[in-house]
C-alpha cells in the first residue's frame, strides 16, 4: 500500500487541481440534450467554459444563475427560479444539471427549495428533468464533482425496483472521468462485438468526439446518454463500473435496482483487460470476436518489440486518483518505474496505487519528489499545466487528464483497452529512442595510416 504524504505548504504554487464544478460539467456533457447550470456568479461559469473550449475545441453550452453581491447576502432562490424558467423557455433541454459553486455553498443556498418553488410556479415545464448536486470548489476536485453527478443521476432519475424485468442483452457502463471519447468508443465496440447493447453513462463519445454538426451552435449538449435509457438502467443484465471514483455509484445503482455491478479500476493493464473481456463473454455467452483476439496479440507483440526501450525507465506523474491508478499500474506492468507521484487531493483509492508513496499537493511537490529521488525521470505525465516544468527539466511531457489546451486531438486519444495500451507503448518507446545517444565511434590512438602505392590505388 502506498503511503499518503500531505503537503506542508500553505498554498499551491504550481497547481494541477481542477474544482468539482468542472467535473460535474464534464459528466453533464455526456448526457443528451443536457444544459449544466452553475448556481453562482457569472465568472464561475466563464472560467470553466474557457477551459472546456480550449480542451475540446468545441462550443460548450453552460449557464449560471448570475449571483451578485445583493443576492449573495439577501438570498438567491429567485435567481435559480428565473434561470430555470429562462432555460426551459429558450433552450428546451431534456435535462438541467443544477450544481452549486463555492459562492453558493458559502452562502448556504438551498437548491431543493428553489426547485420546488419553480415546479409550483411553472408547471408547464414538468417534462424537463432537473438534477441538483452540491459541488463546492473549495473541497475535493474534478474527480469528486464528476462522480457526484453520476451518483445524483442514479439517485434522482433511476426508480427503485423490487421486482424488475431483465433485458439480457443490455449492459450499463459507468465511465470515469479518466476515459476519453476515444476510450469510450472502443469500450462500446468491445461490448457490441458480443452482441450486447451498451448504455454508456455518461457518453462523451457521442457528444464531444470532435465531429461536425449540421448547425454551428447548440444551446444544449448533442448526443450522449439518452435519458430514457438512463431511467431504464434497472432493466439491464449487469453494470460494469470503470474507475475507482464511480464504485459508490455502482453500489447505489445495485442497491436501488438489484443490477449486479462488476468493478474495474481501469483498463490499462493486460490482466484487467482480460478480466473485462471475460466478464463481457460471460454476460453475453458468446465467443470472443476475432478482431478482439487480434488486438490483444498486437499488444503482446508491441510489448516484445518495445521492452528494451521502456524497461527500467522512470516517470514522474501528477494527476487525479483514477488516472494515477491507471497509469502507474500500466507503467509497472511494462517495467517503467514511478519515482514521484502526486495527486491534487486525497482520495480513498490512492493507498491502493502500487508505489511507495503518493504526495498530495501540486507540481512543486512533484519536483520536490524528483529532487529527493536524486534521479531525473525519463518521462513526465501531467496535464498542460506541466509543460513549463517539463521544459525546465528537459524531459518529454506526455499529456494526460484535464485540461490539455496546447495540443490538438489529445482530448480523444485512446489510452485504454488493447489498442490504447499498444499505442501508448509505442509512444513511450519512440520518446525513449529519440533521446538515446549512442556511443561515438572509437578511434584507436595506435591506428597506423599509410599511403598505398600508385599501382595499388589504381586497382582499388
Amino acid at each position: 500500500m502506498a503511503q499518503i504524504i500531505k503537503s506542508a505548504k500553505p498554498v499551491a504554487t504550481r497547481p494541477i487541481k481542477s474544482g468539482q464544478p468542472l467535473g460535474a460539467i464534464l459528466a453533464s456533457m455526456g448526457l443528451d440534450r443536457c444544459l449544466p447550470l452553475i448556481h453562482g456568479a457569472q465568472g464561475c461559469s466563464a472560467f470553466a467554459k474557457v477551459f472546456f473550449i480550449q480542451h475540446f475545441n468545441e462550443p460548450i453550452p453552460l449557464q449560471s444563475t448570475a449571483m451578485d453581491p445583493v443576492t449573495t447576502i439577501m438570498g438567491s432562490d429567485e435567481n435559480i427560479i428565473k434561470a430555470l424558467a429562462t432555460i426551459c423557455e429558450k433552450n428546451n433541454p431534456r435535462l438541467i444539471a443544477l450544481m452549486s459553486s463555492g459562492l453558493a455553498e458559502a452562502q448556504g443556498a438551498e437548491m431543493t427549495r428553489a426547485i420546488k418553488a419553480f415546479r409550483q410556479t411553472h408547471p408547464k415545464f414538468e417534462r424537463t428533468e432537473i438534477v441538483h448536486l452540491n459541488t463546492p470548489d473549495f473541497y475535493g476536485s474534478m474527480e469528486n464533482g464528476y462522480a457526484t453527478l453520476v451518483e445524483s443521476l442514479i439517485e434522482q432519475l433511476v426508480p427503485e425496483q423490487k421486482i424488475r424485468s431483465v433485458r439480457k442483452k443490455r449492459v450499463n457502463f459507468l465511465l470515469s472521468h479518466m476515459l476519453t471519447p476515444g476510450d469510450i468508443e472502443l469500450i462500446r465496440d468491445y461490448a457490441e462485438s458480443f452482441g450486447l447493447q451498451p448504455v454508456m453513462i455518461p457518453d462523451l463519445s457521442m457528444s464531444l468526439d470532435g465531429h461536425l454538426t449540421r448547425s454551428d451552435y447548440h444551446s444544449v449538449s448533442q448526443g450522449g446518454t439518452d435519458l430514457t435509457a438512463l431511467k431504464q438502467a434497472g432493466q439491464s443484465a449487469a453494470t460494469l463500473v470503470i474507475g475507482s471514483s464511480l464504485q459508490r455509484a455502482g453500489q447505489i445503482l445495485q442497491s436501488r435496482t438489484g443490477v449486479t455491478s462488476h468493478y474495474f479500476p481501469h483498463l490499462m493493464t493486460l490482466s484487467e483487460m482480460d478480466r473485462f473481456i471475460v466478464t463481457l463473454q460471460q454476460i453475453a455467452e458468446r465467443p470472443v470476436a476475432a478482431w478482439v483476439e487480434r488486438s490483444r496479440g498486437q499488444l503482446q507483440d508491441a510489448m516484445i518489440d518495445t521492452h528494451t526501450w521502456v524497461n527500467s525507465r522512470t516517470l514522474a506523474i501528477g494527476a487525479e486518483a483514477d488516472l494515477l491508478s491507471a497509469w502507474v499500474n500500466f507503467a509497472r506492468s511494462v517495467g517503467i518505474l514511478p519515482i514521484s507521484v502526486v495527486a491534487p487531493v486525497n482520495q480513498p483509492s490512492l493507498s491502493a496505487i502500487p508505489t511507495d508513496s503518493v504526495h498530495v499537493g501540486d507540481l512543486q511537490d512533484l519536483l520536490d519528489g524528483i529532487t529527493i529521488s536524486s534521479s531525473m525521470p525519463d518521462f513526465l505525465l501531467a496535464n498542460s499545466h506541466g509543460a513549463d516544468l517539463a521544459d525546465e527539466l528537459h524531459v518529454p511531457l506526455i499529456r494526460i487528464g484535464f485540461p490539455v489546451y496546447d495540443r490538438f486531438g489529445e482530448f480523444r486519444r485512446t489510452r485504454q483497452g488493447y489498442a490504447g495500451m499498444r499505442d501508448t507503448l509505442f509512444e513511450f518507446a519512440n520518446l525513449s529512442q529519440s533521446r538515446h545517444h549512442g556511443r561515438p565511434i572509437y578511434h584507436s590512438p595506435y591506428k597506423q595510416s599509410f599511403d598505398l602505392p600508385a599501382y595499388e590505388v589504381a586497382h582499388v
